[in-house]
Parts: C-alpha cells; sequence; structure tokens
C-alpha cells in the first residue's frame, strides 16, 4: 500500500482539528485511509498525519486541490510549512 505523510504547522491545535475534520468526506471519496494524526512532540503547532490509499494517480491530483487548502488555511496553517511526502511500501509487510 502506498501511503502520503502530511506535516503541517498551525496557529492552533483545535482549529487545525476542525479544518482537517471538515474534510474527512473528501478523504474518504479519494479512497484515502487515516492511519494516525499526531501532533509534533516537539513542535505543539505541528502535525503530521499519515494516509494510506490504493490509487496513487488519483490522490496525486488532489494535492494542491483548492478545497483542502482553503479549509486548512481557515484552519490557521503557518503559510508555506505543507510538507507531503509519498511514500513506496517497499515489503509490503507490517513493520
Amino acid at each position: 500500500m502506498p501511503y502520503l505523510l502530511i506535516r503541517r504547522r498551525f496557529t492552533g491545535y483545535g482549529r487545525r482539528r476542525a479544518a482537517f475534520d471538515s474534510l474527512a468526506e473528501r478523504r474518504a471519496g479519494l479512497g484515502l485511509s487515516t492511519l494516525l494524526v499526531a501532533r509534533d512532540a516537539d513542535e505543539p503547532d505541528g502535525a503530521v498525519v499519515l494516509l494510506g490509499f490504493d490509487d496513487a494517480e488519483r490522490v496525486r491530483a488532489h494535492f494542491p486541490s483548492p478545497q483542502p487548502e482553503e479549509a486548512h488555511r481557515k484552519g490557521g496553517e503557518v503559510p508555506g510549512s505543507t510538507r507531503l511526502l509519498f511514500l513506496d511500501d517497499l515489503d509490503g509487510a507490517p513493520v
């Protein structure tokens, strides 16, 4: 399974979480499974999300996209802080 790791910084976790939650249907429609949502232990204004999916082309076409960008802007995203990392599972076995 391929994965997408997203790292963002926000001005407040509550607003950030609301922005993330507002996109749940969109993620589901793209076939994205939320595997992890975590705050950065060293930078409390940072959040990391790990998503799994099956259709890489479909998911890559989604990023960047106006709807999620607007939701995260309203959620207090620090401009320029988003980092997307597409990952390929090398052996298919859980760690």
